[in-house]
């Protein structure tokens, strides 16, 4: 392919000019811009000019400003989902503390005074700190800032875990309970018995439902970056997967499933549609209230008093998943089963050339039968 411009010896685009602003030294300032991929190079460039018409140096940009730059040239090629996490995270958590200084005025104790002054879990200030040195390390490369302010920054040490464990036996019985008559059980106990992930379950049609096999095939997910949601493939290859159906969740799904067709979604809204963003946050606020109510929780005014409940507010639908893999590992399923079932990626590399036989799969599947069996009994819908 030919460009407008050639590559150096040293592998990169390259291209340079002196702008009317005279420095201390007595020199006009120099612009430079380069990048080994030419359509970035192109983009950089582009923006360069632009800010130059406007009068912005590079040296002089705002957080704000180049974190705009940073979005739009270094992120051009990410995911719809990680475009919108960094939008959030520089909306939210960067620009507003930072967002009038000049990059080149960022000392490292700004940018640690903004992760103490966070809000939220370890897990939320982590990402914080991953975008912080990802758009200083973009401009370190650029010439922005002489020095990185980013490289050395520390977690504050008061920060909470995030949450992340399985129920409680007695939150399992109270989940369980609920699901029996709750429209959303169905969907609500597929993640709790198969271990599926909240997109992975509304993403699921009848096509992927084998009544005589009793298998999931788990193909695709529904990402809500917006409230329709989009179809898409699971996280990595590893998500492509089939999960046994446990003897107990049986007669639930299939009365749920009962005039549905090939192609129709399993847990769709009323109308029939695929589930919006709105919906399945509907489904579980639905949930979780009537486990408050199950777990003796008082009510004001038709408002739940949290404090009076035994069930926790904080669960989410991935919490359910974290209790499929919990019990599946006492279940004594073996591993590499239990890989295979929730969908994750391995590091070891033979992994990635076996696969699960029937005969394991079979196995591994009876040993989830008996233990959910003595663990929650028999569904009242059998």
């Amino acid at each position: 392919m030919r460009y407008k411009h050639k590559r150096n010896k040293d592998g990169y685009f390259k291209e340079t000019w002196l702008t009317d602003e005279v420095l201390p030294s007595g020199n006009k300032r120099r612009v430079v811009v380069r990048d080994k991929d030419y359509k970035t190079f192109v983009s950089k460039l582009e923006e360069a000019k632009r800010l130059h018409k406007k009068g912005i140096t590079l040296e002089d940009m705002t957080v704000a400003q180049w974190g705009e730059r940073w979005l739009s040239v270094y992120k051009a090629t990410a995911s719809d989902d990680l475009k919108a996490h960094f939008r959030a995270k520089l909306d939210y958590d960067i620009v507003p503390a930072i967002g009038d200084m000049r990059m080149k005025d960022v000392r490292a104790s700004d940018l640690q005074q903004l992760l103490n002054n966070s809000p939220g879990k370890k897990g939320t200030v982590v990402k914080i700190r991953i975008a912080i040195r990802q758009l200083f390390d973009a401009a370190d490369a650029e010439g922005i800032i002489e020095r990185n302010p980013a490289l050395k920054l520390e977690l504050p040490d008061n920060l909470a875990e995030s949450p992340r464990r399985p129920l409680g036996d007695n939150e399992c019985k109270i989940v369980w309970g609920v699901a029996q008559s709750h429209t959303a059980g169905a969907y609500v106990l597929t993640m709790l018995l198969c271990g599926l992930r909240r997109g992975e379950c509304v993403g699921l049609t009848m096509a992927n439902v084998d009544f005589r096999k009793k298998r999931l095939s788990i193909h695709r997910a529904i990402r809500y970056s917006t409230n329709q949601g989009m179809e898409k493939a699971p996280k990595s290859l590893a998500g492509i997967r089939q999960v046994p159906i446990p003897d107990i969740l049986l007669p639930i799904l299939k009365k749920h499933c009962a005039g549905k067709k090939a192609d129709d979604y399993v847990f769709t809204k009323v109308d029939g549609s695929r589930a919006t963003g709105i919906a399945v946050r509907r489904w579980w606020e639905s949930v979780l209230r009537q486990c408050h109510i199950a777990s003796g929780a008082k009510q004001y005014r038709n408002k739940i008093m949290i404090e009076t409940s035994l069930f926790s507010d904080e669960i989410t639908p991935h919490y359910l998943r974290h209790t499929y893999a919990t019990d599946i590992h006492a279940a004594g399923v073996h591993e590499k089963e239990q890989k295979h079932f929730l969908g994750h990626s391995s590091n070891d590399v033979t992994d990635i050339y076996r696969n699960v036989s029937d005969l394991s799969f079979n196995r591994a599947a009876d040993l989830i039968n008996q233990f959910f069996t003595d663990k929650y009994g028999t569904s009242t819908q059998e």
